[in-house]
């Protein structure tokens, strides 16, 4: 049988962070971020910090710290709250 242990397991498509030369992720800086795809972000960048080797992971996740989906993901919301956009929960301030 063979293991699988010692193989390079990646994710074929981030949808959310570009694999840079240095084979580490560096985050897409979208404009107007959802709470869904905050959630999706974050989620991602877990699963790519497991999958990289420890060595790697305190550049990595400095390289994540620099950009907040969640701060994004704020703004927008703050953004449609401001246009009085319907969906937006306007009791929680």
């Amino acid at each position: 049988m063979k293991s699988h242990t010692a193989e390079c397991i990646q994710i074929a498509h981030p949808q959310f962070h570009l694999l840079n030369e240095d084979g580490l992720y560096h985050p897409i800086a979208f404009l107007f971020v959802s709470e869904r795809m905050c959630d999706d972000i974050l989620d991602e960048r877990e699963t790519l910090l497991s999958l990289l080797p420890s060595e790697q992971h305190l550049r990595q996740a400095a390289i994540f710290a620099r950009y907040d989906p969640t701060l994004s993901a704020q703004a927008f919301k703050d953004l449609l709250r401001l246009y009085g956009y319907p969906f937006v929960n306007r009791s929680t301030d």
